[in-house]
């Protein structure tokens, strides 16, 4: 498990995962509907297959937008921990 030191660098990695959290998040969802796309314009070159293929991806974007949701509220506990270090900088420690 890696631990952020109680210092601007430990600040600066919490900010970076927050922000690393948030950009595969996205990243995940935009290459899902791009799958999605790329299958669609394919159509019914994909044989008898197409409604399998269609439905497995379908299912795996929605499954990552509920767990949207659970990343967004990670990233922002990830950032609140970032304050919250950056306050016990400031303060001294």
């Amino acid at each position: 498990m890696v631990k952020y030191g109680i210092s601007q660098e430990g600040v600066d990695a919490l900010n970076q995962l927050a922000s690393d959290i948030g950009a595969i998040n996205g990243d995940i969802e935009g290459s899902g509907q791009t799958l999605a796309d790329a299958i669609d314009a394919l159509g019914s070159d994909l044989g008898v297959y197409e409604d399998e293929i269609i439905d497995l991806v379908a299912s795996v974007n929605a499954t990552q937008e509920k767990g949207r949701e659970s990343a967004e509220h990670l990233s922002n506990k990830v950032s609140e921990m970032a304050a919250n270090v950056e306050e016990l900088v400031n303060s001294g420690l």
